[in-house]
């Protein structure tokens, strides 16, 4: 196979990069910027008429005028994805994003419409969470139904790209299963969808993102100069594509993305639930394997937030190791769009505990890293009790701060393997549309792994992190109550949000002099 044309849709950015055989990108990776809009609502959202503009420009930056060299296309995207569209293919919502929290109060309501939550749980592998987009379904046929009488089609957000691609509503088995609603044997559960008040009728067909391939449109191969025929690989959501690229999907090598939001997943053969703590989701990539761990919301969200609200800089966070372990007692909690667990996961906001007047912004901002650190400690005690781990695999923009990442290995107690390839996703979409799934994509994470850097725990830090982390758990299963408490409170009378679009900068702007 020749080049193939590799597509990372990703919340905050749109890349396109042209992939040949060994794996390498030749040419430039194009990106553009996907800006989320939002209000006080909590809607955190992409127009999909700028993501169709955005996707069609960056795939013919990356192509120029190479398109007869192009093989294949190949895709990655975002989780949690909802998009609705009515009969003439028209949306009528925009794309709502994991950041959105507007149907995040309305969660008690969804699940008292479901009734059986362990059934809807162990059906399909996802716990009872806010965010996924069945809830924000309910949320709209209980808001808004003239806009659920008018939905023909509900999407996610690959389902949408692939449409404007190939002309067809299709998913993969991973990007659907972020639906909430689609079960470990790969069917859009109608029980489920109907308590929703929609109908399985109105979902895309979901295809298997290792093997199948779909025609790319007429237009789309005239417009790009691309052979006609030429197919696109729906590939895997875009945590799984990082996962292809640095383990290849070999046990008990755990992955993870360290960006905007982050994950810590292992293969498995079978779903794992975790019916008392609601964290682990046993994704789905193809019938009989499943992807099992849980995302984790606020990562490098943390970093920018200090680097906003505190004024620090990113140099000064990624030089200086920053306090000590335990950050002379200040614990945050970064649950800044809350956190993918049913204990406190629903109803979590940033919470900070421990400053004192001695307090320094040194120990704080160590804190809020720490606290991250924290919140993939608590998946992996989740899901590995037997500590069957042995290496824990990272991509992502994050992965630069290496003292975060020592952090990281200390907190886990695990040998952390980082790449500074910052494509990774799309070198791994690329490399599932090349194999596939089975030894030569193993074979072909470990070629591209080669070299890596590895962080292994420091023994004092794991010894204090172990102490440290009971407490930290302790008080955050102490924080249900009060969460609850600050969710009961009512916006005040007086004061109206106009709602009016803005962009959500998860990045501080740096003055154009600067630059």
């Amino acid at each position: 196979m020749g080049l193939i044309l590799s597509i990372d849709v990703g919340t905050t950015n749109i890349k396109a990069a042209l992939v040949d055989d060994s794996g390498q990108i030749s040419g430039d990776v194009k990106s553009l910027n996907m800006k989320i809009e939002g209000d006080a609502s909590g809607r955190a959202e992409h127009d999909p008429l700028k993501l169709k503009a955005a996707l069609l420009e960056v795939c013919e930056l990356a192509i120029g005028d190479r398109g007869s060299e192009v093989e294949c296309f190949a895709l990655t995207s975002y989780m949690f994805g909802l998009l609705l569209a009515d009969q003439d293919h028209r949306p009528l919502t925009k794309i709502s994003t994991f950041l959105d929290t507007t149907s995040q109060s309305h969660h008690p309501k969804f699940l008292e419409a479901i009734g059986d939550v362990d059934r809807m749980y162990l059906a399909t592998g996802c716990p009872p969470i806010f965010q996924y987009p069945i809830n924000r379904l309910h949320y709209i046929a209980t808001k808004s139904p003239e806009i659920a009488r008018r939905t023909a089609y509900v999407l996610d957000s690959k389902a949408f790209i692939l449409h404007e691609l190939t002309g067809e509503y299709a998913t993969d088995y991973s990007t659907a299963n972020s639906m909430g609603c689609l079960d470990i044997e790969g069917n859009w559960d109608r029980q489920i969808v109907e308590a929703a008040g929609f109908s399985v009728d109105q979902f895309p067909r979901v295809v298997d993102g290792f093997a199948d391939k779909i025609a790319l449109k007429d237009s789309i191969c005239s417009a790009f100069g691309l052979k006609p025929g030429t197919t696109i690989s729906p590939g895997l959501y875009d945590g799984a594509a990082l996962a292809a690229a640095l383990t290849g999907f070999e046990p008990k090598i755990a992955v993870g993305n360290f960006g905007t939001s982050g994950m810590f997943r292992v293969p498995t053969a079978a779903p794992i639930d975790d019916l008392e703590g609601g964290a682990i989701q046993s994704c789905l990539l193809k019938p009989g394997t499943f992807f099992t761990g849980s995302g984790i919301n606020n990562c490098t969200i943390a970093t920018n937030l200090l680097l906003n609200v505190l004024g620090l800089d990113l140099d000064y966070l990624r030089g200086n190791s920053l306090s000590v372990p335990g950050s002379h007692g200040i614990m945050t909690f970064p649950y800044f769009t809350g956190e993918r667990d049913m204990i406190i996961g629903n109803i979590g906001t940033g919470t900070v505990i421990g400053l004192g007047i001695a307090s320094t912004r040194d120990d704080l901002a160590r804190s809020f890293l720490e606290g991250v650190a924290f919140s993939f400690l608590f998946v992996k005690d989740r899901l590995d009790p037997d500590k069957q781990i042995k290496e824990f695999r990272l991509g992502g923009g994050g992965t630069a701060n290496l003292p975060w990442m020592q952090i990281m290995a200390d907190a886990l107690n695990l040998p952390i393997r980082i790449t500074q390839n910052p494509e990774m996703g799309i070198i791994g979409a690329a490399s599932l549309a090349r194999y596939g799934y089975g030894d030569e994509l193993l074979e072909s994470s470990r070629r591209i792994m080669d070299g890596a850097t590895l962080i292994e725990p420091i023994a004092a830090n794991v010894e204090i992190y172990q102490e440290v982390a009971g407490r930290y758990f302790a008080v955050r299963e102490s924080l249900k109550e009060p969460l609850l408490a600050r969710q009961g409170l009512r916006p005040l009378q007086s004061l109206k949000h106009r709602p009016v679009a803005k962009e959500l900068r998860l990045v501080r702007e740096i003055p154009e002099e600067v630059r």
